[in-house]
């Protein structure tokens, strides 16, 4: 989930994109309502030390509320499930990172795609914080679109500029993220590639048991948590970024080789 209310989003800045490397591809995946660019930071660091990057725009995202509608989790996954097929078409070595709802279906990936090599996950979720998901099953037959607050939680407050999102989500797209984070709760024992999983501490959609959970659930023999306490939900544009993307680089050119 991104903070950024822009409506209708700026092509030439949301468009997905590739960056050349060599035969090592990461698979970068955004948030809900989100778009490519919230991954650039990882991007850029990967492309420094040659890694081969794509970073797809998943179904129904970087369009409008409306589009984003008609799809759900089934949609986000197969979009991903076909970045990474592109990219190992070009690439012999694969590993996948992603932010929020990207970070989750990043460890759906990493449960059902053995061909993966490592996998991070910033600020994913098993369950959201705020309570009124409970009640989404009925609300979103209901109240058809949900309106963010303009508060965000980031440290950086200027890097709620690097973030693109519609100021309208729909209610039912939201419980589609819901259901995809109960599924990924129940795959977690598949995953057993190496995982890191980085969490920031000012997390206001995200609570950071989430991470305990992930890392605690995995059969990963090498997993890695990383608490960046001044971050926010946005800890991929947030003020330990560098940091982040650093420590996410190292991670994925140890294991994906």
């Amino acid at each position: 989930m991104t903070s950024r209310q822009s409506e209708p989003l700026p092509p030439d800045l949301i468009a997905p994109y590739w960056m050349e490397g060599d035969d090592r591809g990461i698979l970068l995946l955004h948030g809900f309502a989100g778009t490519p660019p919230e991954m650039r930071p990882l991007a850029e660091e990967l492309g420094r030390r040659r890694f081969t990057v794509y970073a797809p725009l998943l179904a129904g995202h970087g369009t409008s509320p409306e589009e984003l509608e008609k799809t759900g989790h089934r949609d986000w996954i197969r979009s991903a499930n076909e970045a990474l097929d592109q990219l190992h078409t070009r690439c012999r070595l694969v590993g996948v990172a992603g932010q929020s709802m990207g970070a989750t279906i990043a460890l759906h990936l990493a449960a059902t795609r053995p061909e993966l090599r490592a996998v991070v996950s910033q600020a994913g979720f098993l369950q959201l914080r705020d309570w009124r998901v409970r009640l989404l099953p009925v609300v979103q037959y209901l109240v058809r679109w949900d309106t963010p607050s303009d508060e965000v939680d980031l440290y950086d407050q200027e890097a709620v500029h690097e973030l693109y999102s519609c100021g309208r989500r729909p209610t039912r797209a939201i419980a589609e993220l819901a259901r995809l984070g109960r599924l990924v709760g129940r795959e977690l024992p598949a995953v057993f590639r190496p995982i890191l999983v980085l969490q920031g501490g000012r997390d206001s959609i995200v609570d950071p048991a989430n991470a305990d959970r992930i890392i605690g659930q995995v059969s990963s023999e090498v997993r890695a948590l990383r608490l960046f306490p001044r971050s926010g939900h946005g800890i991929s544009v947030d003020v330990d970024r560098q940091e982040v993307a650093t420590t996410a680089a190292d991670w994925l050119q140890r294991y994906v080789r």
